[in-house]
């Protein structure tokens, strides 16, 4: 099943619609090329595109910039008249997500746990509105949280506390239709609804706000780390993790990472060094020197990150618990930090201060500082991440294989392996330099082709997989990307919002 293409678009078309645009938004907010008028991004580029590629390739046209909702309904009109394709993103962040004028927080609700915000809002911008206003909420961020959280949620994007699972937080949205009309969804499909950010159902096209459900900041709270010292080890490690959230012992999603990022986030400047002799372009750090870093230092082949939550009766118990539900593994490690709080009264973040991993909401950029690690003239990185079952045993197979390809192709495997109840979402993060990106896309692809025959695909991907993955949703003779397809058809016709996102083109149910 071959996709169509995007429509061509002349040069003529693409400057009527360009002048058409300036009359509405005015020519400061329009980029008629991709290399100025983002936000600043990696290495303080303002230019549209991957910054992590030197090909051009997916490179826009350029760029439109509304403010408001009126304004996004009348770029898509003009996209239709003048046939030009869109694709929507909310700040340029992400390193993969320009709606980042929409900046509005609508609404911040304490009492019942939620937010509004439109496209452009950043997760330092809510969690400094939270702290503004002084209110007992701690929002679900990201590692790196300079992107939307709007475009990080539509992407099924996810952060660290018990609303970690954005795409399952989110709650009504406004959006405008591939033909320029407004809609909202569930109960916002009613004038003035109380219930809009309460009660869900949605619809994917352009949207313009989305409410999303915040945690409460708990009474008492506790971060724990808990190390095993096996490779194998990551099969229970997992498996209990999984087992302690179907039970809602766990309530946030754990991650796991593997002894290469331990040393590589560790602040001890000897292992920094160790590393760095190996991790140049065109190689990898063998794991007899990691073996040596772990056994030195005392670490854990694996190290899972996880909080509890919960009153000032309850968090005795919890972390008890887990004790209980670990011991069983040979050589493991608990260490928590606990802030035991008090009736009543809710933690803040000022009590708690920032953390490695953000599980209590607390923003950070902390992570950037790893892409340039390989080369100090700047690095980039790419992830693969499967969907694979919970128990550890499927997890384990499939890393066994992916960290062979990994050292294979000469690059280190970077565990970000995040648990839920039901599913495990294996991020092998790559981080490369600019100079290898053909040897790393060959290892990307070699990676997809092997998770498809071990019967997983990726949660979400880079552009350049998109088709591939589609490929792969071959059940009843493609019937989904026919389904998909159809749907397009009558809601897109024109094709002009982001076509091919996620595979999904038009035309592709007449073939």
């Amino acid at each position: 099943m071959t996709p169509n293409s995007p429509p061509t678009v002349s040069p003529q078309a693409l400057g009527n619609f360009f002048d058409d645009i300036a009359r509405v938004l005015g020519e400061d907010n329009i980029s008629r090329t991709p290399s100025h008028g983002a936000l600043e991004g990696i290495q303080g580029r303002k230019s549209y595109g991957d910054p992590f590629s030197t090909s051009g390739a997916h490179a826009p046209s350029g760029a439109v910039r509304p403010s408001a909702v009126e304004e996004v309904q009348e770029v898509v009109k003009l996209a239709n008249k003048h046939k030009v394709c869109l694709w929507t993103v909310s700040r340029g962040k992400n390193l993969g997500y320009d709606l980042h004028r929409m900046n509005k927080i609508v609404e911040v609700n304490e009492e019942y746990g939620y937010a509004i915000v439109e496209p452009g809002v950043s997760f330092f911008d809510l969690y400094e509105e939270i702290q503004r206003q002084g209110l007992n909420l701690w929002p679900s961020v990201p590692a790196i949280a300079w992107g939307s959280v709007l475009g990080n949620t539509m992407d099924r994007g996810f952060g660290y506390t018990p609303n970690g699972e954005h795409s399952q937080s989110q709650c009504g949205m406004e959006v405008v239709l591939p033909d320029g009309e407004l809609l909202r969804t569930g109960m916002g499909a009613m004038k003035d609804n109380k219930t809009f950010a309460l009660y869900k159902g949605y619809v994917h096209s352009v949207v313009t706000k989305i409410g999303m459900h915040i945690t409460p900041a708990p009474e008492a709270y506790a971060t724990v780390e808990v190390s095993v010292p096996n490779e194998a080890d990551l099969i229970p490690l997992t498996g209990t993790l999984s087992d302690l959230m179907r039970r809602s012992i766990i309530l946030n999603s754990p991650s796991i990472a593997n002894i290469f990022r331990i040393a590589l986030t560790s602040q001890i400047p000897e292992v920094h060094a160790k590393l760095a002799q190996y991790m140049k372009p065109n190689s990898y750090v063998p794991y007899d020197v990691l073996e040596e870093i772990r056994t030195k230092h005392n670490w854990g082949f694996w190290k899972a990150y996880f909080s509890l939550y919960g009153s000032v009766e309850m968090l005795p118990a919890l972390i008890q618990t887990v004790r209980r539900a670990f011991s069983t593994i040979p050589g493991v490690k608990i260490e928590w930090r606990e802030f035991p709080g008090s009736p009543g009264h809710a933690i803040t973040s000022a009590e708690i201060k920032e953390e490695q991993i953000p599980h209590s909401g607390i923003p950070t950029l902390a992570p950037l500082g790893i892409v340039d690690s390989r080369s100090e003239k700047g690095g980039a990185h790419i992830d693969y991440s499967p969907i694979i079952p919970p128990s550890g045993r499927e997890l384990y197979e499939w890393y066994l294989t992916a960290k062979q390809r990994t050292i294979a192709a000469r690059f280190d495997f970077f565990a970000d392996f995040h648990v839920y109840p039901r599913y495990v979402v294996g991020i092998e993060l790559v981080i490369y330099t600019l100079g290898e990106e053909a040897r790393v896309l060959e290892l990307c692809g070699d990676l997809l082709r092997d998770g498809a025959e071990l019967g997983y695909m990726e949660y979400r991907t880079h552009v350049r997989y998109m088709d591939r993955i589609a490929a792969k949703l071959d059940f009843n003779d493609f019937a989904f990307g026919k389904f998909t397809g159809r749907l397009k058809d009558v809601l897109d016709p024109n094709g002009v919002l982001s076509p091919g996102k996620s595979g999904i083109w038009n035309g592709v149910s007449k073939m």
